[in-house]
Parts: structure tokens; sequence; C-alpha cells
């Protein structure tokens, strides 16, 4: 064997290496996310911070990586020329262009960049000081490239790209957690409480307000005999109260103050001595804030203004809470049942009430292949969002909307419009008369 052949094989095979290096370190370091980086520099030492120091600049970085992997695989594609022609003679060009590209491919790209994916923390970890070494080598010409390549951008219109920190867009993040529910790592109600928190910064009071239709209120007027079987029925902790013309909110009753007064005369009793002043807010009050305002002066409840400065709702610490959660039931409310007798042939139901059962306790035969709720087979009945008030006719039965909490039907108040549900309930017919 030639002597000069050992040497110009050894360094073949050093040139590959340094390649596979160069060609590791561009899919390793581009391929760590935000919060990897974010890790590294606090708990990897110094090379956790040149880590991030080098992808502080991502185009100087680009640079020098290319200039390393060009000048090893131009080196390459020399030597593995000159092995060809000293091996093959004319043949060894075609067959260094054919071999030399083969080898660049498998051991100076796939097999690296394959290799740095996978272990991309620890290959930019280990790889991170060597990288700092050569940028350092060979800053002259990557100085020179990089400001050649921002004027051939400028020439196109492209203005520099700015230095970016480090973050996970609400996108990205909503696909980790949805990729986290596929996967198993969460639940379904987690991902929905996750979802809630990034939403809860862009809500606003008026998004979550009980409208001013629905509101349970007290008139300041209003004596302690009429009061206490009010409170009773619906057996709410804090009740806002209207001054005597019913346009302003006096104040707020704290329900259980009344139980000072229910063995004294009726006569030393005043609505407006026991009330605390309201909380008002816009209807563009964000919740965020608004939930910090409650932490910071004690109170549970605010009263909603619109535009014009008149009530357009309530909103209570519950509310809010129910943003983040889902739908809650406080300590101080009764349990309800799903259908209550109001008076003859009148019924109060929850909407959540199943339609199943709906159909066993009135002997109907609504359609529950579509609908698993009776709030959800009112609200197809409409077509649209009904408002608070508004009834709809289907077959024997009229439904009038009670109370909503945005789209959703909270209560409905059902008449029977005949004593004996008509023969044709089975029918299946599921057309209604909204008004």
């Amino acid at each position: 064997m030639d002597d000069s052949i050992l040497p110009r094989l050894i360094l073949l095979i050093i040139l590959l290496g340094c390649s596979a290096f160069f060609s590791g370190c561009e899919a390793a370091f581009y391929s760590l996310s935000p919060l990897q980086l974010s890790a590294m520099r606090e708990n990897k030492g110094r090379a956790g911070a040149l880590v991030n120091s080098l992808l502080g600049e991502p185009r100087r970085l680009l640079v020098t990586i290319y200039i390393g992997n060009e000048l090893v695989n131009v080196a390459i594609a020399a030597i593995a020329t000159s092995l060809a022609i000293h091996w093959f003679g004319s043949l060894g060009v075609g067959i260094a262009i054919g071999g030399g590209t083969f080898l660049i491919l498998l051991f100076g790209e796939i097999v690296p960049k394959t290799f740095s994916l996978k272990f991309a923390e620890t290959y930019a970890l280990v790889a991170a000081y060597p990288l700092k070494l050569f940028s350092t080598l060979v800053q002259p010409a990557q100085k020179a490239l990089v400001r050649a390549t921002e004027w051939i951008l400028s020439l196109l219109g492209i203005s520099r790209l700015p230095r970016e920190d480090a973050v996970l867009t609400e996108e990205e993040f909503k696909t980790i957690v949805k990729l986290g529910e596929g996967e198993g790592a969460l639940e379904a109600d987690e991902r929905e409480m996750i979802h809630n928190v990034m939403e809860f910064g862009e809500t606003v009071a008026g998004d979550i307000m009980t409208p001013k239709i629905d509101m349970f209120a007290l008139k300041a007027d209003d004596t302690l005999d009429e009061i206490i079987p009010r409170i009773a029925r619906n057996f709410y902790s804090r009740v806002p109260v209207y001054d005597v013309e019913e346009e302003h909110i006096a104040g707020i009753l704290f329900t259980k103050e009344l139980n000072r007064y229910k063995h004294l005369p009726k006569e030393k009793f005043n609505l407006k001595s026991v009330l605390l002043p309201p909380i008002f807010v816009p209807e563009s009050k964000k919740i965020r804030e608004l939930l910090q305002e409650f932490r910071k002066m004690k109170r549970h409840m605010a009263i909603v203004l619109d535009e014009y400065g008149s009530v357009s709702g309530l909103v209570t610490l519950e509310d809010i809470i129910e943003e983040l959660v889902g739908e809650i039931d406080s300590e101080m409310r009764r349990e309800e049942r799903p259908v209550t007798k109001i008076a003859n042939n009148t019924y109060r139901l929850s909407g959540a009430y199943s339609l199943s059962e709906f159909n066993r306790y009135f002997d109907s035969a609504l359609p529950e292949e579509k609908f698993d709720t009776i709030g959800g087979l009112v609200f197809d009945l409409f077509g649209r969002v009904p408002r608070s008030g508004e009834t709809v006719t289907h077959e024997n039965f009229k439904f009038l909307v009670e109370k909503m909490k945005g789209p959703r039907i909270l209560k409905l108040q059902l008449t029977l419009l005949r004593t004996e549900p008509p023969e044709a309930n089975g029918s299946g017919n599921n057309n209604g008369n909204a008004t």
C-alpha cells in the first residue's frame, strides 16, 4: 500500500466525524423547545447557559455550522476523489462522486441527525464548547457571511429578523395539551380546565354575568314579612337590593343579617341599615381583575353596568370560579330536584334534566336519540340561543325559559296544555312554535 493512502484514509474518517458533528449540531440545537432551553439554563450550569447563548443569535449559529459543514464536506470530496483516482484511474472521478455522496449522506447527514434528534439536550450540552471554540476561530468569515446575507435580504425587501425571547405561543401550548390528552397524560376535564385558564385572562364580566332579567333582587321598601319567604324559596346568601324607584342598586343584603331581626318588632326593621355598599363594574371589566378586587375587598358580588350606567346584571365570585373549574354547587344552595310541581299542570325543570327521565315522568316520547337533556331539546326547538321569558310549544308541552347562562338553558317552566298527553305522542314530531 502506498504510504500516503493510510493517512488519507484516517483523515477521511476524521472528516466524516467532523461532518457528522456539525450536522448533529444543526439538528440538536434547532430542535430544542423554549421549555427545554429554559430548563437547561436553570439546571445545566455553564453548559446550559452556553447553549442558550449560542441560540440567542440563531443566524450566526447557523452560519457557523454551515461554514464547518461545507469546509469538511469539500475536504471529504477532495480526499475521496484522490483515493478513487489512485485506485481506479480515470474511472475514479465518477466513483468518487457517487461514493463520496453516499458517505456524506449516510455518515455525515442521516445517521448523526437522527441520533442528535433523539438525544437533543445531551448532544447540545456536549457540543456547545467545541462549537463555541470553532465559532471564535471562524468569526471573521462568519461576520462577513452574516452581513452579506443581511444585505441580500435587504435587497429583497426582507428586514433583519429581530431577536426574540424563547417563548411558547398559545397555539403551541394548546397543541401540547391536546397531544397530552391523546396520549392519556391528561384527562378530558383537566384539558378543559387548562383551556379555561388560558381564556380566563380575556373573559370579561359581561360574558359571565347573570342578566338583569334573571336577577333575584329585593326592593329597599320591602318588609321583613315579604323578604323572609322570598329568601327561603331562593336561598341566596347575598341579594342585591334596588332603591324604591327600582332604577339603581342601593346595596347588597347579606341574608344572614336577617336572623337578628326575626324576633324583634317588625317596625324596628330597616332594610337599608343592613345593606353593604355595592361594587359596580362595567361589562368590559376583565374577570381576572375583578377576582383581585374581590380578594382585596373581601367581597363576593359585583353589579355590572352597561355603557349608560344602567344595571346590566351581576357577577359573583362563584361565577368567576366556574369559568376555571366548570359548574359547581354552592354550599349555601339547596339540592334542587330536576322537576318540581309548582301549580296544577305547571312544573319547574332543570335544563340538565335527562330527557329519558322526562319521558318516563310525563309519559311522553320525545326523541331521546337526538338529545340527552330537556334543555338541549328546547334549545333545538328555538333554533337559536333563546332569551329568558321566551316560550316555545311542542306537542302537549309549553316551555318557558326561566334562566339562561351564556348559551345554556338552566331553568325551564313547563305547562301541560292538556291534562292527558295526546295519543300521537309517539310520533316524534319535532316542530315547535316559539314566541
